[in-house]
């Protein structure tokens, strides 16, 4: 089940170490973070539904929390997002200096997946982890579709997210992989 408090912790947790990022990068970094989590733990930090869209890998549920839309989120839940980020204008967000949260919804390996992927990847701008994530194959096998304008997006089941690339940071060796596929899976032999 999908927690929303859970992904607005997350996104909360990176802008603390960031001050402040746009829409895109924080879409990116998520899923970054929920694969790097997934590899080494068997789970996303945030059970979101993946879709490939024009601009690479997206979780729908932090794009709908991205969106502050009050519609698109229980008006309980909205509450705890507008006390943690405040949202800048359409694409740019930051952490609120006088928002205080004992992040009760994150593990500790969530936080550690999350200040691994900030060190990593934090520095880079939108469009430079767009293409980073566009190398990964649940995006990559999709491209001739966007390319072409056939497909607004594509769903990624999450198993496709244990991916890694060559020299990637993500990477672990293969046998750890599948024991967090099994996880994921709940197939053990």
């Amino acid at each position: 089940m999908i927690e929303t408090s859970t992904i607005i912790e997350a996104i909360y947790y990176i802008l603390k170490r960031l001050k402040k990022a746009d829409k895109i990068k924080l879409i990116k970094l998520i899923y970054l973070g929920d694969k790097y989590h997934l590899i080494r733990y068997g789970r996303t930090i945030t059970n979101d539904d993946y879709y490939a869209m024009e601009h690479g890998p997206v979780g729908t549920t932090v794009k709908d929390v991205l969106s502050f839309d009050p519609f698109n989120i229980p008006p309980r839940t909205f509450k705890y997002l507008a006390t943690l980020i405040v949202k800048e204008d359409e694409t740019h967000f930051r952490a609120n200096p006088d928002a205080k949260t004992t992040f009760d919804m994150l593990s500790d390996t969530d936080k550690e997946a999350l200040d691994f992927i900030v060190e990593k990847f934090g520095k880079m701008g939108k469009w430079e982890l767009r293409d980073y994530t566009h190398k990964y194959p649940e995006w990559y096998q999709y491209e001739d579709l966007f390319m072409n304008k056939l497909t607004k997006r594509e769903r990624i089941e999450t198993k496709e997210l244990l991916s890694t690339l060559k020299d990637d940071p993500l990477a672990m060796p293969r046998k750890h992989v599948k024991e967090s596929e099994k996880i994921l899976t709940g197939t053990f032999d």
